[in-house]
Order: structure tokens, then C-alpha cells, then sequence
């Protein structure tokens, strides 16, 4: 299936680092430079996101997608952001959470369909099976982290994680490979005990043929990470060191995007349900957003709010080897 939008899945393996938060104003800021843009509550069973947009209790979610049969431009709701459409989650009704793979492939699905310029995908932590094939929809991924080491420990076993699916899926027809990737729950004490040095030692051993294929796999897989809440020049090393840690153990190239600093104005943000990005478009947090927003999209996004306005400044990068 042709994928038309730009689908950004965000995940990460810890609760509370942010995700939702960064996920809202990564779509407020991408619908205020002009795209089109749909953010989506993937934490089935503990849906959120509305409330970071200030929607206190919304109409619809993807519940309604299958009880209801509803159609995909029943399920957006507006949120009064020019550009941007929200879709919630199932909701908190029992066992909205506990998905089928039947109903997972048909969101899938659902969500190939949509029609805009780009689908952020809020997910819900840990590494079960159906956040992992949500995360690994779309080539441009995001994992989230925040400093301490229990959070970039977390991080690195969900990016393992959501390798060896892909790597699963693959190898499906094959269970005498496959089993050499049912790592998808490592601990914080394993990093070094399965590696994808030592997985392709073990494919080699049984079918040397799917070398190759695996290899292409790992290199087309390259999420992107921030840092959140950094708050000190300490800090700022996390998203190097979880970067060097991947490319040790799973040869996996990260791209850092950048970092989000500690602050108040987020936090009051979150309590006054408006998304930081538009409280105050010219903090530090709102600031280093622009500059991921500008990583992702290869712009230089640049806002500033005057006399209750928010005026948008956003120019393409050209690459290396045009003359100007």
C-alpha cells in the first residue's frame, strides 16, 4: 500500500517522559507552517492527547471505527488550529487497550488512508507487540527520552525492541531464525548479552542466505531521538551516549534531532490545556521545537507571537552544492 502522507510515529519504553506533550506541539508547529497535518492518540485505554488541546471530552475515537463503522473524516475532530485535526484514542473503556492483530492492521490501514501532509502518532509506552508495529509503520519514527539513565536504558531496549519485531516479521516463515529475535522484553542488565553482532553470528550458523536481507533491514532503520527535559550541559550528553550505545550494540545509525530544556512555561502549559508552542512561541522549549521541526521537515521555522497573533516565518533549506 502507498503511504501519501509523512506518518511520524512517536514512542518511547518509559511513561512520563513527555511524549504526549512533544507530540502535540511537534503538530501544532508543523499545522502552523502550512501542512496539513492529523495527530492521533495511539495509547489505547488511557487516551490523553485531547486534553493537551484543550478538548475536555471528545466526540468521537477509534473505538467508533469498529462498533460504530464510522468513516475516517467522521473520526477528525477540529481543534480550532487552523490545519491541524485530532483523532482520539479508544478511550478508557475496559479492555480498549487489548487489540487484535485483525484490528491493529485495520488501523493500520485507516491510518495510510488519511488524507494530509503529515500524521503524528502519540503512542502509549512499553514494547508489546502492537505499540512496536505501530512505531515501525513508517520509516520516520521518534523515540523520546529523557536524561536520567534508567530513561536512556528504557529507550535503548525499546529501539531494540522495535528492531527485532521488524526483524520478526521478516523472518515469520522461518521460526528456526525467527526465535533468535523473541528479544522484544530485554532487561536493563542484558544490553551487551544480545547484540546484532551476535544475531547475525547466529543467522549465519543456520541460514547464511538472509545475511544480506537482514543487514538492508538494520540499515534502513533509523529513528530519530530527543532529548526531553534537559537541564544542564550533563544532560545534553544523553542523547550522544544513547546514540553511541545503539550504534555499538545494534549498528544502528539514530538521528539526533535535538532536546527540549526544563521549564515552567511547559508545565503551565499543560495545566492551562494550551500547547506551549502557541502560549508562548518565542521560550526556550518553544525555541528548541522550531529547531527539531526544522531537522524534520529540512527548514528554518521560525514563530513569534505579537498582540495575541502568531506570525510564521519558515525557510527551506537548500542542500550542499547549490549556489545561492
Amino acid at each position: 500500500m502507498s503511504i501519501s502522507a509523512n506518518i511520524i510515529s512517536v514512542g518511547g519504553g518509559k511513561g512520563g517522559i513527555g511524549k504526549s506533550v512533544v507530540s502535540t506541539n511537534l503538530a501544532v508547529g508543523m499545522a502552523l507552517s502550512g501542512q496539513k497535518v492529523v495527530l492521533m492518540d495511539g495509547d489505547f485505554g488511557a487516551s490523553n492527547l485531547h486534553a493537551l488541546l484543550g478538548t475536555s471530552h471528545p466526540p468521537y475515537g477509534f473505538q467508533d471505527l469498529f462498533i460504530n463503522n464510522l468513516s475516517s473524516d467522521s473520526l477528525l475532530i477540529e481543534t480550532g488550529i487552523s490545519n491541524l485535526k485530532f483523532i482520539s484514542s479508544a478511550g478508557d473503556n475496559p479492555g480498549s487497550a487489548n487489540i487484535d492483530p485483525e484490528r491493529v492492521q485495520k488501523i493500520i490501514s485507516f491510518i495510510k488512508n488519511l488524507k494530509a501532509d503529515t500524521i503524528i502518532l502519540d503512542l502509549g509506552p512499553g514494547t508489546s507487540f502492537n505499540v512496536l508495529d505501530f512505531f515501525n509503520i513508517s520509516p520516520q519514527n521518534i523515540v523520546m527520552s529523557s536524561p536520567e539513565m534508567t530513561s536512556v536504558m528504557k529507550t535503548f531496549s525499546f529501539i531494540r525492541a522495535a528492531l527485532f519485531r521488524k526483524l520478526s516479521l521478516y523472518l515469520q516463515d522461518q521460526p528456526d531464525l525467527q526465535r533468535l529475535v523473541d528479544h522484544s522484553h530485554p532487561s536493563q542488565t542484558d544490553v551487551e548479552t544480545y547484540t546484532v553482532d551476535i544475531l547475525r553470528e547466529n543467522v549465519e550458523k543456520i541460514d547464511n542466505s538472509q545475511i544480506q536481507r537482514i543487514n538492508e533491514i538494520i540499515d534502513k532503520f533509523k529513528p530519530g531521538i530527543i532529548i526531553n527535559r534537559v537541564r544542564n550541559k550533563k544532560d545534553l550528553l544523553a542523547g550522544n551516549n544513547l546514540v553511541n550505545l545503539v550504534k555499538k550494540y545494534l549498528d544502528v545509525d539514530l538521528n539526533y534531532l535535538g532536546y527540549i530544556v526544563e521549564s515552567d512555561r511547559v508545565r503551565d502549559s499543560v495545566e492551562e490545556m494550551v500547547p506551549f508552542l502557541i502560549k508562548d512561541p518565542q521560550s526556550k522549549p518553544s525555541e528548541n521545537l522550531q529547531q527539531i521541526i526544522g531537522s524534520l521537515t529540512n527548514t528554518d521555522l521560525h514563530l513569534v507571537k505579537e498582540d495575541g497573533r502568531i506570525f510564521v516565518s519558515k525557510h527551506v533549506r537548500l542542500s550542499s552544492g547549490w549556489d545561492v
